[in-house]
Formats: C-alpha cells, structure tokens, sequence
C-alpha cells in the first residue's frame, strides 16, 4: 500500500492543523500544573496566616484521666498498706538506718 500524491497533499494540509493541536497539549499540561502548584502555595499562605486552635479539651481530658489514674493507685496503695498492718506481719523499721554515715574506720 504506497502513498498516492493525493494523500500526501491532504497530509500536508492536516499537518499544521496537527502540530497546533500537539502544542496547546504540552502548554495545557504545563498551564495546569502551574495553575495546581499556584494553588497549593495559596493554600499554604492562607493556613499559615490562620490562627489554630489547640486542642485543648484533649489535653485536659488527658490529664484528668492521668490524675484519676493517680488517684486510684495512690488509694490502692493505702489498701494494700493497710491490709499488709492487718495482716498480722511486723514490720520492724529502725530510725537511725539510712540516716547517719559512719565515717571512723
């Protein structure tokens, strides 16, 4: 199948036609990732001159519940303190160990 003169004579009238279609494709793609690039430094600009709020109600939640959680170890310790008295056990304790240094030798 060869290429008549009539054909190429259209070709050639398409070629132009063509080539303009191939350009306004690579300037669309670049337009477009200029146009997504602008925006997204827009949006940076905007969210960095936006006052935040801080969580505060997270933070507080948090450092109750840590405090109840202190809370109900400090109370299980007075139980478990108060159980080991009653146990019967007698826990001897002298005042003087762990106070005074010893230094004549």
């Amino acid at each position: 199948m060869s290429i008549k003169p009539i054909d190429l004579q259209t070709l050639f009238a398409k070629m132009d036609e063509v080539s303009k279609e191939q350009a306004l494709m690579k300037e669309q793609s670049a337009l477009q990732q200029s146009q997504v690039a602008r925006s997204q430094v827009l949006r940076e600009l905007k969210e960095d001159h936006m006052v935040t709020q801080t969580p505060a109600e997270d933070e507080a939640q948090a450092i109750k519940d840590n405090d109840s959680n202190n809370k109900q170890k400090h109370r299980k310790r007075k139980r478990d303190m108060r159980r080991n008295k009653n146990s019967g056990k007698e826990v001897l304790s002298d005042p003087k160990v762990g106070r005074y240094i010893n230094l004549s030798s």
